[in-house]
């Protein structure tokens, strides 16, 4: 194999049924290019191993690994996979949907804290994806920023969690290299650390470090060395949420409950996903009755109006239209809202229609009647002319 020659990638290549286009991502275990069908008018994202892995042990069937949990369970929250297949120089490949989007990471990096609503929907949508994959046993390891591709606009589901090389398949599923725990310090629970009792709650503790971070602003643990981050996860207890942000009571308990130290008392993906679901609806709630609140509503006064028959008279003219007079009011009047108008700025016409009334019978429907005035208060006189 490691004679083989390496097989060249770039625009127009034709790798499966895909033609790269470019190049557009570069992560530890692969390149990731931009693809179109060669037949069906598809594109998608082809994940391709680094020609120096080819070499390491196990790193060929983590690859294939990840498209086959993908192909596995169908969810809103994972990429679809089209294809999978090994170059000729045995390198693995990865045809899958590409989406469009930005990771948590860069939204954080542009701005640090989240608004605790915006973060209780985002933790019930990641709860959700993995409450699909712990069911079956498979722990996704590697919960970072980086790992969470955000997608408002897609009609399936508003996020992709993704980078699933070194998810753990059941208690006989462990792909860990010789010497290499997988997962990210900063992030990684204290099983991790230890290389014991990876399950389930593991990803429930990476969550919480990132639900941490995206309210206080910076992660609960954060050393000048790797190996004193881990200790911080190992040993340390992170500082109060609520004195580094304003969310609620009930979201703050529930993001420190995930990073307990003891797996046994974290809350499983079920339990956080209806809380935070429970969470963003009271905080959209409030937020909106907040919004309505600082509407100010136009000061009215009443007053009872005498309608009578003779003030409805005037010259019969031949017309299509129905008008239907209650009786009610024409005998008892009724109430009118009137909006308080304050010294109304009248237009040289109508100053001159209220001072000299109408110049001819002809202009008799052109009057300005208390309706057309606030009307013209509100920016608009509707006048109509009766021939």
């Amino acid at each position: 194999m490691a004679s083989d020659p390496v097989v060249q990638l770039g625009p127009d290549v034709v790798v499966g049924s895909y033609r790269i286009i470019k190049e557009i991502g570069r992560g530890g275990m692969g390149s990731v290019y931009e693809a179109m069908h060669t037949v069906l008018p598809r594109r998608a994202a082809l994940k391709v191993m680094h020609t120096e892995l080819r070499r390491q042990p196990g790193m060929a069937t983590r690859m294939v690994q990840e498209a086959a949990i993908l192909e596995d369970i169908r969810h809103g929250g994972l990429v679809r996979v089209f294809e999978c297949n090994v170059l000729a120089d045995h390198r693995p490949w990865i045809a899958m949907e590409l989406v469009e989007g930005e990771t948590l990471a860069n939204r954080l990096h542009f701005s640090p804290k989240m608004p605790a609503a915006e973060l209780a929907k985002l933790l019930s949508e990641v709860s959700d994806v993995l409450a699909a994959v712990h069911v079956r046993g498979i722990v996704h390891r590697d919960l970072k920023p980086d790992n969470l591709l955000l997608t408002p606009s897609d009609p399936c589901f508003p996020l992709r969690l993704i980078d699933w090389g070194v998810a753990r398949l059941g208690p006989m599923g462990r792909l860990t290299l010789d010497g290499l725990t997988p997962g990210t310090p900063i992030y990684m629970s204290p099983e991790q650390a230890t290389g014991k009792n990876i399950a389930a709650p593991c990803d429930i503790y990476s969550l919480g470090v990132i639900a941490y971070e995206a309210l206080a602003g910076h992660p609960p643990f954060d050393g000048r060395t790797l190996a004193e981050v881990v200790c911080m996860h190992l040993s340390s207890e992170p500082a109060p949420l609520r004195d580094q942000c304003d969310a609620p009571a009930e979201l703050c308990d529930l993001v420190h409950r995930m990073l307990e130290k003891d797996p046994s008392f974290r809350p499983g993906a079920i339990e956080v996903r209806q809380l935070t679901r429970t969470i963003a609806a009271e905080q959209t709630s409030s937020y909106a009755e907040y919004e309505l609140s600082g509407i100010e509503e136009l000061p009215t006064k009443t007053r009872p109006v005498r309608v009578r028959p003779a003030a409805l008279a005037g010259p019969v003219v031949p017309s299509d239209e129905v008008v239907v007079v209650d009786p009610e009011a024409l005998e008892f009047g009724v109430t009118e809202m009137v909006p308080v108008v304050r010294k109304p700025r009248w237009t040289p016409e109508i100053q001159s229609t209220l001072a000299n009334g109408p110049a001819s019978r002809a202009d008799q429907g052109a009057a300005i009647t208390p309706r057309a005035a606030r009307d013209q208060v509100a920016g608009e006189i509707l006048l109509k002319r009766r021939q």
